[in-house]
């Protein structure tokens, strides 16, 4: 958004010299226009400009006074509060460095910090925050209250008269530093971000100038002001004549929230997001929130979920912004919307802001994306008594000796209008199974589900492998029911991207900070099991249960599915093989989709015809009697139509829903008989399922040209066709029937077509690369001829080999079949590479009564990354269909 909505009051523009200047100096200026304005807004009541520029001068003072020369910095322990900011505002007047230290954290945290920071005084809030500090510090530095610092000297202050000079150059804390956050570092010492008052300033204005704060606004803090996040609300209030209203989410502080908010008249509120989600589940609809203008979240993913909770609760000409920022420099990036606003379809990080360069530093030396890295001469100036951290961490850049590149962690990707979208963080972005999983885009999908009000993702070592593992809380209504969650996640994400484990729990638990404390999160436990739950088994079922064990990495009973338990389709093919380790014969895919259970399996691999080698597999429950009113539905699954394609096949079923009967036709091994045949052998097994009709057909990818094959057969036999839908299909035209009979009659003809294509573009590629090289690169060329020859008969398993045959046998033979007029009615979905490739248009030519909807995305995506769209569609065709045959 260009421009947003403004609160009341005339703002106070930063002057380029102010901003080279100290904190205290700005905040003099804004106190001298505004004293009567409200600074802060506590359980203690509203505290002007005035009262808290004299509180603050008082304090300075008395530093002055008790401290002379001494140097090192300033421990203020203390709640947030205007006692606090006084005292914030003191030490920087003072040019004291400060460390501000929340007394709710635990004793060994506190004392841990105070040992790092080695303060030269303490400063306490009141009594029992000195008394704690002093146990702590163990007869360290001296530790005084705020009140007895500012009522000993504010009757002898001079009032409006300078402070003593600050911050800049040569004060007691050195150099130009103002303040030290500690945050959690990577060993058990906490690591202190060290902040100047030109980095202050800056950021401030950046803030102020991307947001519009003005002195009518009012702006939440929530945060503890021991992290990183508080800055920018307490200074970004208090630098420009707004006021900073603390609110503690202890307690029944966040159900309380809302009440607050309205009653504080709250402009700007500010949190984490899983606050601001928490935040949502309070709102009962009564409440009048018409005053916030603009909702400010950062510090973990902003997701999808988040943008719908202020669309549907925040008025119109509310902003919606994210504040992509860190300890190490507070305002990277800015990311404005309004109701109206497409999301970007990623966590958006925004805009750049002045004085802030972002770039993408790729391990594999380029790409659209890569972690985030940030050029500026605003980044912290150091990490606390830890130069080779410092060294480490903020790394010159050459040609720019003012400025510095920060690592974030951060992974990021820009899009072409310049927005940074957020991608997860480096140490987060997990690998699962040779997947790469975005535990934030797994997160979003599961805040989205009904009766989940937080949720955390992240890998687990688990026996058997590396998991992905959900941690969830509910809403107060009920817990979460982890099978449940599971399946409508299978219904929603790729198969990879589906935990294993879901954890739940009564709420996640937190840092003091607010954000999700991810290494208090337990590891999952095994469901328990009753003793005899697989003790008495047969060998074969004890057996499967290994294996289940093995691939999984959990408990199964001799009863449990294994698509519930977190398999998936790369760990079912895992699954297969240890099954045929331990038993001595290998299930099919087939069979574990029908028999997914150790004992159901066990007792498949039993029989003497265990598994058939074509026909039909039921893929979802639902009833197949057409008088039921819901006739089954059936899939011809694409690719080589068998194996690990019934998997996309089983992902429809799923998504469309549990009120049909879901059958796949499994294509079975080669060769394969010509179409005709084929369409033969299918409608008796499909009248086997069901004997009557009328029929629902679906073709997938190339098992579509069977799909209209058996609709011709059917309508040809009088029987009845209730839809028959394709999902982006190849038409079988001239050049592709004549490519499938030479697949069929000469597959080594299109083996080696295949391999003359592949190594005529790989040799134009090194042809370019030698001419390029001294003396023509002839050494190279002959490298490359080498690895070529390697090549010509690349190596393969028995199962590659069984199933590329199977694949080239099957799309040879639905290729090569000429479809005739279909006088039926026929669906087309088809995505932007069937578009380009005219498959819809063909189609029409021999269905004219046809619908296409077009879909976006890649063919080899339509189910896998699609797959709600497509199920949607398909459920609306099959219901409208059968209301008009009826």
């Amino acid at each position: 958004m260009s421009a947003i909505a403004r609160g009341g009051g005339e703002a106070l523009a930063f002057e380029d010299a102010e901003l080279e200047g100290t904190v205290f100096a700005r905040f003099e200026r804004v106190a001298a226009r505004f004293p009567a304005r409200d600074a802060v807004r506590g359980a203690g009541g509203a505290t002007s400009y005035r009262d808290l520029r004299e509180a603050a001068a008082a304090l300075a003072a008395a530093l002055a006074e008790r401290l002379g020369g001494e140097s090192g910095p300033l421990a203020l322990v203390a709640d947030p509060g205007a006692p606090l900011f006084s005292a914030m505002l003191g030490a920087l007047a003072a040019g004291r460095l400060y460390a501000p230290v929340d007394p709710k954290l635990p004793d060994a945290r506190i004392e841990a910090i105070l040992g790092e920071l080695d303060p030269c005084a303490v400063v306490a809030g009141d009594a029992a925050s000195a008394a704690r500090a002093e146990g702590l510090c163990r007869g360290g530095p001296p530790i005084w209250t705020i009140g007895e610092l500012v009522e000993r000297r504010a009757g002898s202050v001079p009032r409006p008269d300078p402070l003593p000079p600050a911050g800049g150059n040569g004060g007691p804390s050195g150099g130009d530093d103002a303040y030290v956050l500690f945050t959690s570092g990577s060993t058990s010492r906490p690591k202190g971000v060290v902040q100047s008052h030109r980095n202050v300033l800056h950021n401030v204005a950046r803030l102020t100038r991307g947001v519009g704060i003005v002195p009518g606004d009012r702006i939440t803090l929530l945060s503890s002001p021991s992290f990183g996040a508080s800055v920018s609300d307490i200074f970004g209030a208090l630098l420009n004549g707004a006021a900073v209203c603390p609110w503690s989410l202890a307690g029944d502080g966040v159900r309380r929230l809302p009440a607050w908010l309205e009653a504080e008249a709250i402009t700007i509120f500010h949190s984490v997001p899983s606050v601001f989600r928490s935040l949502a589940w309070t709102l009962g609809g009564g409440e009048d929130l018409s005053r916030v203008r603009l909702i400010k979240l950062g510090g973990e993913a902003v997701l999808a979920t988040d943008f719908e909770i202020f669309r549907n609760r925040f008025r119109r000409g509310t902003v919606f912004h994210v504040g992509y920022g860190a300890t190490e420099i507070n305002v990277m990036r800015q990311w404005f919307a309004g109701h109206d606003t497409a999301w970007p379809g990623a966590s958006p990080l925004g805009h750049p802001v002045d004085g802030v360069e972002v770039v993408l530093l790729s391990d594999g030396g380029g790409g659209g994306e890569g972690e985030i890295g940030i050029v500026s001469d605003t980044l912290a100036t150091r990490y606390w008594r830890d130069p080779e951290k410092t060294a480490e961490t903020f790394r010159p850049v050459p040609g720019r000796p003012e400025a510095r590149l920060y690592r974030t962690g951060d992974l990021g990707r820009l899009l072409p209008d310049g927005c940074l979208l957020h991608l997860g963080r480096r140490d987060e972005r997990l690998k699962v199974r040779g997947h790469r999983v975005e535990a934030a885009e797994v997160e979003g999908e599961i805040l989205a589900l009904p009766g989940v009000r937080e949720a955390a993702v992240g890998a687990r070592a688990i026996e058997g492998g590396v998991r992905l593992v959900a941690w969830v809380a509910g809403t107060d209504a009920a817990p979460p029911d982890a099978a449940g969650l599971r399946r409508a996640l299978a219904a929603r994400l790729a198969p990879a991207m589906v935990p294993a484990h879901v954890v739940v729990l009564p709420a996640l638990p937190r840092t003091p900070g607010g954000k999700v404390d991810r290494a208090a999160l337990p590891d999952p436990e095994s469901a328990p099991r009753d003793a005899d739950a697989g003790e008495d088994a047969p060998d074969a079922v004890r057996a499967v249960m290994r294996a289940f064990r093995r691939v999984l990495g959990a408990d199964a009973g001799r009863d449990d599915d294994f698509f519930e338990l977190g398999g998936d389709s790369l760990s079912a093919v895992e699954l297969l093989v240890e099954i045929g380790r331990e038993l001595g014969t290998e299930p099919s895919v087939a069979d574990l989709l029908e028999s997914a259970t150790p004992a159901a399996l066990a007792a498949r691999c039993a029989a003497e015809a265990s598994h058939s080698a074509a026909g039909v597999v039921r893929l979802s429950g639902g009833g197949s009697a057409p008088a039921s009113g819901s006739p089954a539905v059936f899939v011809v699954p694409g690719g080589g139509g068998d194996g690990e394609d019934l998997f996309v096949a089983r992902r429809l079923a799923r998504l469309a829903g549990p009120d049909r009967a879901f059958y796949a036709l499994r294509s079975g091994p080669p060769p394969h008989p010509d179409v005709d045949a084929l369409a033969a052998r299918f409608v008796e097994r499909i009248r086997a399922e069901q004997p009557a009709g009328p029929y629902a057909l679906v073709g997938d990818c190339v098992g579509g040209v069977l799909a209209f094959a058996l609709a011709s057969r059917l309508r040809e036999d009088g029987d009845e066709v209730e839809a028959l839908v394709l999902l982006d299909a190849p038409f079988p035209g001239a050049a592709r029937r004549a490519r499938g009979r030479m697949l069929r009659h000469a597959s080594w003809l299109e083996a080696v077509r295949r391999r003359a294509v592949y190594f005529a573009a790989r040799l134009r590629h090194h042809l370019g690369v030698a001419r390029g090289m001294p003396g023509g690169g002839l050494g190279y060329l002959w490298r490359q001829a080498r690895v070529a020859g390697r090549g010509l008969a690349p190596r393969s398993s028995a199962r590659e080999r069984e199933a590329r045959a199977r694949r080239e046998s099957w799309v040879a033979t639905l290729m090569a079949w000429t479809p005739l007029r279909y006088a039926g009615a026929v669906r087309l979905i088809e995505s932007e590479d069937g578009g380009r490739r005219g498959f819809a248009r063909a189609w029409g030519e021999v269905a004219p009564d046809a619908e296409v909807v077009r879909v976006a995305g890649a063919h080899t995506g339509l189910i896998l990354d699609h797959g709600d769209e497509v199920a949607a569609l398909l459920r609306r065709w099959l219901s409208r269909d059968r209301k008009t045959e009826t």
